[in-house]
């Protein structure tokens, strides 16, 4: 049972920085020296209105008493069951007035607001009810002192609750804490692992492109050099074009790693940029056309991104792998979706083992990242090799 009430803040500031810097054993000894001092103290002051004639016995019962309060933290039920009963029973054999004063109290109100604080359940409520009916039989009619005996006890009682209360929510926050904590690092670990994978496909699209093209080019001007000096410098100054745009392109992408967030902004490669992509790849000697229906329309730019790499990766493949000489990039716009094909004339999907399936790999990474879908094989009529897209642009949106 927990009661809506809170200590104040700068009192329970007080209270945490005193627990952290006193040791609980000498807290405990502490107590237990002062309800020992008040046991004494109240015998001796009793002498001048009472008779006090106790035995031996009774004495060492009396200086016992306080003793259990050293394990108050380890067995509060028992502790409080010690305390209380012996007290009770003292009273039998000794004077009321000098056993039930302010030391017995003080005791049974350490023992109560301890099993407060350390108990829940039906054995605190048992301890709650036999500390107030015995405090209100043991001194009922006999001292006068009924009220002030029974709201002692509700003191130590409503002090022990609140302070399990502060524990129990001091508690949940450091658990809370941990638990955001750990999310915070799992989330972080995971962005910075999909990063590094974006980064990695992004360099993987880059350089596995220009580096084709200028390889087929290199191969065709070394084939015409000698007979056709314009078409061999032609395939130079392709080469050229293709390694000055890829070396562009990882600059701006090391320079976003390197950089603050207005680098972050730099433009990446969009949809508008796929007649300057096809025109690349034209420069090998392979008929490459673009065909557009439908009204194009603003997507947003990871899509974008998508489409374009996903065309390059696409493109890039068959330059590499699949010898053709026709192909085509077709994008199909409808209110519904954009469907990208890309298809060639070349050997197939066999050409390109292990490498191309890797690239494929990537492209169904992005566009399913995009809520589209990826599709591979041999082309329409059965020959050459197709990739075929479809991106919802709802989705999109």
């Amino acid at each position: 049972m927990t009661f809506p009430l809170a200590l104040p803040g700068r009192t329970r500031r007080m209270v945490t920085r005193a627990n952290s810097r006193i040791p609980a054993l000498l807290v405990d000894l502490l107590v237990t020296a002062i309800a020992e001092a008040s046991i004494v103290w109240g015998v001796l002051s009793s002498q001048e209105y009472v008779e006090v004639s106790w035995s031996w016995w009774v004495w060492a019962w009396a200086l016992l008493l306080p003793l259990p309060l050293l394990w108050r933290r380890t067995a509060p039920f028992a502790v409080f069951w010690l305390v209380g009963g012996g007290t009770l029973l003292l009273s039998f054999f000794a004077n009321l007035a000098i056993t039930w004063n302010h030391s017995s109290e003080f005791m049974l109100m350490v023992a109560m607001a301890t099993v407060a604080y350390y108990r829940d359940g039906w054995r605190f409520w048992l301890a709650a009810g036999t500390s107030i009916s015995a405090t209100f039989l043991a001194v009922q009619q006999q001292l006068g002192r009924t009220l002030e005996s029974m709201l002692i006890v509700a003191m130590a009682f409503v002090a022990g609750r609140l302070a399990a209360q502060q524990r129990d929510l001091a508690r949940l926050m450091t658990e809370r804490a941990h638990e955001i904590e750990q999310t915070s690092q799992a989330r972080a670990a995971q962005a910075a692992a999909e990063e590094r994978t974006r980064i990695a496909r992004d360099m993987h699209d880059i350089l596995a492109h220009a580096v084709s093209l200028m390889i087929v080019q290199a191969e065709a001007g070394a084939a015409v050099v000698h007979q056709d000096a314009r078409k061999a410098e032609a395939a130079f100054d392709a080469i050229g074009d293709g390694g000055r745009d890829a070396l562009a392109q990882l600059r701006r992408m090391l320079g976003v790693l390197r950089e603050d967030d207005a680098l972050a902004l730099s433009p990446q490669p969009t949809i508008g940029e796929l007649p300057r992509l096809v025109e690349t790849v034209r420069a090998t000697k392979i008929d490459v056309r673009l065909v557009v229906v439908g009204v194009p329309r603003r997507l947003p730019q990871d899509t974008e991104v998508a489409v374009y790499r996903t065309a390059q990766e696409a493109l890039t493949n068959m330059v590499k792998h699949s010898r053709a000489e026709r192909a085509e990039l077709r994008l199909d716009w409808t209110s519904e979706a954009l469907t990208v094909r890309v298809t060639d004339d070349g050997a197939g999907p066999g050409a390109g083992g292990g490498e191309a399936g890797k690239g494929l790999i990537g492209i169904r990474e992005r566009i399913g990242a995009c809520g589209g879908t990826v599709e591979t094989g041999p082309g329409p009529d059965g020959r050459g090799f197709q990739v075929l897209v479809r991106i919802p642009t709802d989705a999109s949106h």
